[in-house]
């Protein structure tokens, strides 16, 4: 499975004004330049990538969850008899 980079956002002063560019597949644009639904594909690749940031998280705060619950129950089970 390919999962492509999502493309970065660079700030340049360029005298007086800011020119924010858009890096993807090794080219820049200039973000204002871009159209309408270009733009809106790249809020929703952000609003994705955040998700899986925070999905990612979850998941990682669950195995510690877990294995903190294995090891009481290691704890609580090594004074107990098995029945085989």
């Amino acid at each position: 499975m390919f999962i492509m980079k999502i493309p970065e956002f660079i700030n340049l002063d360029n005298q007086e004004n800011k020119i924010k560019k858009l890096k993807f597949d090794d080219n820049e644009y200039n973000f204002d330049d871009l159209p309408d639904n270009a733009k809106s594909l790249l809020n929703g690749l952000q609003t994705v990538d955040l998700q899986l940031k925070m999905y990612g998280d979850t998941i990682n705060l669950l195995k510690v969850s877990k294995n903190s619950m294995l090891n009481d129950m290691k704890n609580i089970l090594k004074d107990i008899q098995p029945i085989d």
